[in-house]
């Protein structure tokens, strides 16, 4: 009997190591592309950072039906230059600053102003959308400047550094907006170091639509504070890598609402299905960069330069590991300025640009060399 028990235990024992051995596996696969799991389905949404307690399922629901609402309303975006007399005003603003990277070629600075400058801006319905803004970054800039959005549920503000991410639109935040014809936006005169510089706005209806392709002066746009459309392309040498990161953004750009499928089983197919890696490597294949579809490949692969997170520049990709630290790599995005990051999003279910911050398990980022 007790050599009966013993071959049973041995048995047992067996078929548990077998057992763990396969959920172990199971799980290295999972997490070694993670793309399937590259959001939890909290992280990237308006809730607190990481913690499922920061929006309940009805919340989450009804996020998903404002997307849904969303892609049944055709494309709106509206844009509001400093030079547009009827929908800007500055009393007090210092006009006349001439720069090649501002949008039209000029913008107007706070000086010694005490008044907001406003921008007036028509939201045809009800819902969400968000807000760009447009500066040419300048060391004298304001490293805080503040930005006031009315909302429906009362004005929100939000602080830029204006010394960064200058001469492309730089998303300030999606918004929650009443329709209506109104002065929506404000921009304070006061704000950390340095001046306030107020120069154009864009309104863009959804969280997945693109903001318009403006072209700096310094890139053949025009300089009397129209809009041009820009291929995104052609506008960048190796040696202006300050052109090429707008560039580069501007591709990503083009991408943004293209649906959400895990590569492989799926194809990376450009606009129709990508992951997380496949929309970073489509990206960059336009600019000569040959890039993995794998977001831990993609973190080693090529010459690269570790940058550290205080000193993101757009076109950086970053990277995650949502599942704790000793975890592999599960996501990559690409940094598109202000703490945003374009990305395709398992969360949303299409390529997004979201916060930075609400995605989990920020490991680190890398520039691809000439960016």
């Amino acid at each position: 009997m007790r050599r009966v028990g013993l071959v049973v235990s041995v048995a047992v024992l067996a078929t548990l190591l077998v057992s763990i051995a396969t959920i172990t596996a199971a799980a290295q696969t999972n997490t070694t592309k993670g793309d399937a799991q590259a959001e939890p389905y909290w992280a990237d949404s308006s809730f607190s950072q990481g913690t499922i307690t920061g929006g309940t399922r009805a919340e989450l629901r009804a996020i998903h039906r404002d997307v849904a609402q969303e892609e049944r309303l055709p494309d709106y975006s509206q844009v509001v230059d400093n030079s547009n007399s009827r929908r800007f005003e500055a009393s007090g603003w210092k006009r006349g600053g001439k720069d090649s990277w501002a949008h039209g070629g000029d913008y107007v600075s706070a000086g010694a102003a005490t008044t907001d400058a406003r921008f007036k801006l028509r939201a045809p319905t009800d819902g969400d959308y968000a807000l760009y803004a447009w500066w040419p970054a300048r060391e004298a800039n304001s490293s805080a400047a503040r930005f006031g959005v009315e909302t429906a549920s009362g004005t929100k503000w939000t602080e830029v550094d204006q010394t960064k991410d200058g001469g492309i639109w730089v998303q300030i935040g999606t918004f929650e907006m009443k329709a209506g014809d109104k002065y929506v936006v404000r921009l304070s005169s006061n704000g950390g170091s340095g001046e306030v510089v107020s120069d154009a706005v864009a309104l863009v209806r959804g969280v997945a639509s693109p903001p318009p392709e403006d072209l700096a002066p310094a890139e053949g746009g025009p300089t009397n504070g129209g809009t041009t459309a820009g291929s995104g392309e052609n506008d960048y040498t190796a040696s202006s890598t300050r052109w090429e990161r707008r560039a580069v953004v501007r591709q990503g750009r083009k991408h943004l609402g293209t649906p959400y499928r895990l590569s492989p089983p799926a194809p990376c197919w450009a606009y129709r299905k990508e992951d997380c890696s496949c929309f970073t490597k489509l990206v960059f294949r336009r600019f000569g960069k040959r890039l993995t579809d794998h977001p831990v490949r993609q973190y080693w692969q090529g010459h690269r330069k570790w940058v550290a997170r205080r000193n993101l520049k757009k076109g950086d990709l970053v990277f995650f590991k949502e599942h704790g630290w000793r975890h592999p790599i599960t996501h990559v995005a690409m940094y598109s300025g202000n703490g945003y990051v374009l990305h395709a999003s398992s969360y949303y279910g299409k390529v997004v640009n979201s916060k930075m911050k609400y995605i989990k398990g920020y490991f680190g980022a890398r520039r691809i060399r000439h960016l």
